[in-house]
């Protein structure tokens, strides 16, 4: 009911409250009068429309406080305003009452009586609005009844008239005076409500701020990292194509380039975490030799397992199988790299890690397994279910240290590509027959891929700049000027570098370039500022120029940033650390389509 379910302690449910009944009872206060009208006499009829006045006032009250500028003024003023009305009301009810029954008809005392009743009963649901309102509404009545039912010419012992009705009268009260303290209790609840609704949302507000800033610190995370990175892997690069290197040299530079290509992986695996928690996290197919990729990981984590005196090893069950396979090399890595970090913290000094990597081929779909066994201790059947759960720790998890995360983070990737995840205990028997070196635990994930029509290569090749090109490269960083030098030294490419944006706007203006490499966080003028600038410049009436290819060199790499580029006027994004492949790519489709231009000039 309404009156049951508006908070009447403020002004909107108050009024809201009057309101409903003002509407509920003007009809039947207006039969009421028509009633009077036909059977009473004039007199009579009076009272029927002095309620219908005051029923009109308590509307017209409610009106005037929804209009005052003040709701805690109005919401005051429209309480008295009631509280006198009602008892108007009651009063003037009670003495129609009173009327009838002094008609003395022994009928009329019945009908008098019963609009008393009604009266008391209308009155009694002010116990909602408070105890002022309710004492001032319901005593008229009260008093009638009992003035109806007590007659003194009556004994009381034998008035069992009257006192059914004090029965009655005492009920009534005893049930509405309940109801207040429940009316009252909701109130409160409801009270209660929209403070924790109010906080809820300020508490969704701040999460969301809090969201953002983790964001912004991923971001940054992402470009402070990158950028040293980027040195790192560049001047790896650049060594690497050093010919007089020896052959362990050139083994040395290569494991730095697939410890940092490794290292970047990571990284963009941290900053994809925000789609995993949205629950937007998506595959990225792409060619992977499985067998290279376990190999790589074998070899990056040598050095560690080597150091705290455990054995790293891969075991390649069906030497003859190729592995080249459509699927998400970050993610394989990624579950990869936790289970073995995590086979290294558990086997003791002394103990071994053998990955092992075994397949079988079906209408051109690999099913592979991969299992990382080592020394550590066993996991009970119990404790298994949970191992790869978030957050949910078993004995063996907690005595490594763990976050209760990585495994976890292993069985949403295994998910996502439609696989299995899952543990089991080394053998005695495969201890035995010489297969493990000792008893341990067997974690092992497994998944169908789309064969390759031909093995993935061992990497792909730069392409080869056949023409001079001009390239502007703006870049504020001494470090990563260097790499690209080093790495554009033994190709047709004349660099110019520009150490802010808007010097390298001045530098655009100045000469001629076919491409411009353009970082994005510079002082004085940021990268998306001078493309905005650059793309301005080329259609002006003043000194209007050919379009000129502009690709961002920077290492924030989010989807919405590289989206920003783009409609700023960047024709494509190289992230940083630098893909060379995809650089020198760029750097021989710039210098074909300048010599296709000068092609058509002279012909």
């Amino acid at each position: 009911m309404l009156e049951q379910t508006v908070d009447v302690t403020r002004l909107e449910g108050f009024v809201r409250y009057t309101r409903g009944i003002v509407r509920a009872r003007l009809v039947l206060v207006a039969l009421f009068v028509g009633l009077l009208v036909i059977y009473t006499p004039m007199r009579m009829t009076v009272f029927g429309l002095v309620e219908l006045c005051v029923y009109g006032a308590l509307f017209l009250a409610t009106e005037v406080a929804q209009r005052h500028p003040d709701p805690i003024t109005a919401f005051r003023r429209l309480r008295w305003q009631s509280i006198a009305l009602v008892f108007l009301l009651s009063i003037n009810a009670c003495a129609l009452a009173v009327k009838i029954r002094l008609i003395g008809q022994p009928i009329m005392r019945v009908e008098a009586a019963l609009l008393a009743i009604c009266v008391l009963l209308f009155a009694a649901l002010r116990v909602h609005t408070g105890k002022i309102s309710y004492l001032t509404a319901v005593a008229p009545p009260v008093a009638t009844l009992l003035w109806i039912g007590f007659d003194r010419h009556t004994p009381l012992a034998a008035n069992h008239y009257g006192a059914a009705m004090l029965l009655f009268v005492v009920a009534v009260l005893t049930a509405t005076w309940r109801q207040q303290t429940t009316d009252r209790a909701l109130a409160q609840a409801l009270r209660d409500l929209a403070r924790k609704n109010a906080d809820l949302t300020e508490a969704v507000a701040e999460a969301k701020a809090a969201s953002r800033a983790k964001s912004d610190l991923l971001a940054v995370a992402s470009h402070e990292i990158r950028t040293p990175l980027n040195a790192v892997l560049g001047f790896a690069h650049a060594l690497r194509r050093d010919t007089f290197l020896t052959p362990i040299q050139a083994d040395l530079a290569q494991g730095v380039i697939e410890g940092g290509a490794q290292l970047t992986r990571l990284l963009d695996t941290v900053l994809d975490l925000t789609r995993v928690q949205a629950g937007q996290a998506a595959l990225n197919p792409t060619a992977v030799d499985l067998r290279r990729l376990i190999r790589t990981v074998v070899r990056v984590w040598s050095a560690h397992a080597q150091a705290v005196g455990v054995l790293l090893s891969f075991e390649d069950a069906d030497p003859g199988l190729a592995y080249g396979v459509l699927a998400d090399e970050a993610k394989l890595e990624q579950t990869l790299v936790n289970l073995v970090s995590n086979g290294l913290k558990a086997s003791p000094s002394g103990g071994a890690v053998t990955v092992r990597l075994a397949g079988m081929v079906k209408d051109q779909t690999l099913t592979a397994l991969v299992e990382v066994r080592d020394s550590g201790a066993l996991v009970p059947l119990e404790d298994r279910p949970r191992m790869f759960e978030a957050f949910e720790q078993t004995e063996r998890g907690r005595s490594l240290g763990g976050s209760g995360l990585g495994l976890s983070i292993c069985a949403a990737n295994l998910a996502l590509m439609g696989g299995e995840i899952g543990v089991e205990d080394v053998s005695e028997d495969e201890v035995q027959s010489g297969k493990a070196a000792r008893r341990g635990a067997v974690f092992w994930f497994a998944f169908e891929a789309p064969v390759l029509a031909a093995p993935a290569a061992e990497s792909a090749t730069e392409a080869s700049v056949a023409a001079p090109v001009r390239v502007l490269a703006a870049e504020d960083n001494p470090a990563n000027r260097r790499v690209l030098a080093a790495l554009l030294a033994a190709s047709p490419v004349e660099l110019v570098f520009a150490e802010d944006g808007a010097r390298a706007v001045d530098a655009w203006r100045a000469e001629a370039f076919d491409l411009v490499l353009m970082d994005v966080n510079m002082p004085v003028m940021d990268g998306v500022a001078a493309v905005a600038r650059i793309r301005q410049l080329e259609t002006s009436a003043a000194e209007p120029r050919p379009r000129t290819p502009i690709w961002m060199l920077t290492a924030n790499v989010f989807d919405d940033d590289v989206a920003r580029y783009r409609a700023d006027g960047a024709d494509g994004v190289l992230r940083k650390p630098i893909d060379t492949v995809a650089l020198f790519a760029l750097l021989a489709q710039v210098a074909e389509a300048k010599a296709g231009v000068q092609r058509r000039v002279t012909a």
